[in-house]
């Protein structure tokens, strides 16, 4: 059920309603860092759970393997009834920029807190400013990225920026470090509402699964787990239809002339911002796009990307504005087979940020690769590039190159993380 929002000294008090304050485990001295305020309560079944990622099946029409569902039904007959919270919260964190900043994210927990384990999703390329899991769970919906909780999963679902708050900035997608900062942010405010809350102390080792641009995302994660005093351990990454090298990915995008899921715009503006590239966009775009004034109308200097991509559009109204022909947008300087003009200014930023050339899994995480060779929204080469390198360095990586466009793929990629998660439950 929903609640009001639970601010840091009401859970205080109510800490110390319910433990006391003399025993040995009291946590009366216990000041959180990272959470700020519960924004939001939850509280449904494992078995409504299931029932809502079927039904996004459905939507897809897809046909989920027998054996995936014939194993998912011999999972609930002593669950079914199992109940699952998710909570919406605010929590601290540092912008690009290295300023202190207010993000937000959901968590789900089952209620018995006898989890299998803790399993972070970060969220796909959302297009609306009302898609984040921290919203959802706020409005009572399910999503792709809250699955695993049915399986009994602590599962944290980070907004990152862009959301609420910050509304107004573009999400910084392909800008590893800071996603990596964030999630690890996130995770530290779950681990301290739940110290609280539920005085149960969060694991030290995730999963991390991923799709589309939430898949570099979940190796930025990882790579941030891993090169920074966290102490959290990072067991596994399953990652699929990722852009983990943004110059691969404009390269195979000039060449192909041809997007499905209007992307691109999304991450020349957040590079621009947060990189303070200054980019001329009459040199970026073209035929209107190039258009700075929050406005449908052209004639006043509207119908351009600043009414596009500012988080009001959803995308089906982007696709039917603007079409999946690059050519219909994009800068002629664009389709040069190597960043030109003003796109020059895009090759630090990427570089910098290529989790193929930047991050080496250590020894003991594994990380399963699945990319379509179809992909309509993100090249296969991104995810060929990714696995030929981490082979090169000898990590312990797995590839399945499968079919379908990016939607399809997207149920195999669930398929296989949720087939993972039943057996290491």
């Amino acid at each position: 059920m929903k609640t009001k929002s639970l601010s840091l000294s009401v859970i205080f008090l109510a800490s110390c309603c319910w433990w006391g304050c003399t025993t040995q485990d009291s946590i009366t001295s216990f000041t959180p860092h990272y959470l700020v305020e519960e924004l939001g309560v939850w509280d449904f079944t494992a078995g409504y759970a299931s029932e809502a990622a079927l039904d996004l099946v459905d939507v897809m029409d897809f046909d989920f393997p027998y054996d995936a569902l014939e194993t998912l039904a011999k999972i609930f007959p002593d669950g079914y009834d199992r109940p699952i919270r998710g909570v919406s919260i605010s929590y601290r964190t540092i912008d690009p920029f290295g300023n202190p900043v207010i993000a937000t994210g959901a968590f789900f927990y089952p209620r018995d807190l006898k989890p299998g384990g803790v399993v972070e999703v970060p969220p796909i390329a959302l297009m609306h400013d009302t898609e984040a899991p921290s919203l959802y769970v706020e409005q009572k919906k399910f999503s792709y990225e809250s699955v695993p909780c049915m399986l009994g999963y602590i599962t944290i679902n980070p907004d990152f920026l862009g959301v609420r708050y910050t509304e107004d900035w573009p999400r910084p997608y392909l800008i590893a470090g800071n996603a990596g900062m964030a999630a690890y942010h996130m995770r530290k405010a779950v681990e301290e509402y739940l110290l609280l809350t539920e005085n149960y102390r969060l694991g030290n080792r995730s999963i991390i699964l991923g799709y589309s641009l939430g898949a570099s995302t979940s190796l930025a994660m990882a790579w941030y787990y891993q090169d920074n005093p966290t102490g959290v351990t990072v067991d596994k990454v399953i990652t699929g239809g990722g852009m983990y090298d943004g110059l691969e990915a404009l390269r195979t995008y000039a060449r192909t002339k041809r997007n499905d899921y209007l992307s691109i715009p999304m991450v020349i503006m957040g590079l621009d911002k947060y990189y303070n590239l200054g980019l001329d966009y009459s040199r970026i775009f073209t035929n209107g796009m190039e258009n700075q004034v929050y406005s449908p109308d052209p004639e006043a200097g509207g119908d351009g990307y600043v009414w596009w991509f500012t988080g009001k559009r959803n995308l089906e109204s982007i696709v039917t504005r603007w079409g999946s022909d690059l050519r219909t947008y994009m800068h002629p300087d664009f389709f040069n087979p190597e960043l030109t003009g003003e796109f020059a200014k895009l090759r630090e930023p990427l570089l910098e940020n290529s989790i193929v050339y930047n991050f080496t899994p250590g020894p003991l995480t594994e990380i399963h690769l699945i990319h379509s060779a179809d992909d309509n929204f993100i090249p296969v080469e991104c995810a060929d590039l990714l696995y030929s390198e981490l082979k090169k360095k000898g990590c312990a990586i797995t590839y399945d190159r499968i079919t379908g466009d990016h939607f399809h793929a997207s149920f195999y990629f669930i398929a296989s993380s949720m087939y993972y998660l039943i057996l290491n439950n």
